[in-house]
């Protein structure tokens, strides 16, 4: 609760030195009736019971308990989404580590040469290079059936 008071005292021109009267007068019609039709002209006056404030205390309280259970299912929920999605991605971490595993097996040396057998390719007797600053191809170009 502020430490204005409910109601602003009232001044009259009676108590206000002659100075002062002159400016109240002219500035009144212009800004202080609009604030003086605010305040309020009486502070309402009564008492609640105990018993009302004895409902109001418990329905905070109920409004607290729903509020705080809502809040706990929610995170249960996102909690058990959180454990399922862990486990999809231990399964596709699995699955990844797999496939990279039959990629180099074959990348591997040994079963590319399996596979070239297989496609009737043989191992060539004389390699040839190709020098790239001038494009000139160096050794002797022989077919791989004739070399062997």
């Amino acid at each position: 609760m502020s430490a204005m008071p409910a109601r602003a005292p009232r001044v009259t021109p009676s108590t206000m030195p002659k100075r002062a009267r002159g400016h109240l007068t002219r500035v009144k019609p212009l800004v202080l009736d609009p604030i003086i039709e605010a305040i309020p002209v009486a502070v309402p006056k009564g008492k609640a019971s105990n018993r009302t404030f004895a409902f109001i205390l418990c329905g905070m309280l109920i409004a607290g308990m729903l509020m705080l259970l809502v809040v706990n299912t929610m995170a249960a929920q996102a909690s058990f989404q959180k454990h399922e999605l862990q486990i999809e991605l231990s399964h596709k971490t699995a699955d990844r580590q797999r496939l990279e595993g039959d990629v180099a097996r074959a990348e591997s040396p040994e079963h590319l040469l399996i596979m070239a057998n297989r496609m009737g390719m043989v191992p060539a007797a004389t390699p040839v290079f190709l020098r790239l600053s001038d494009h000139k191809i160096l050794g002797k170009r022989v077919a791989a059936g004739e070399g062997n």
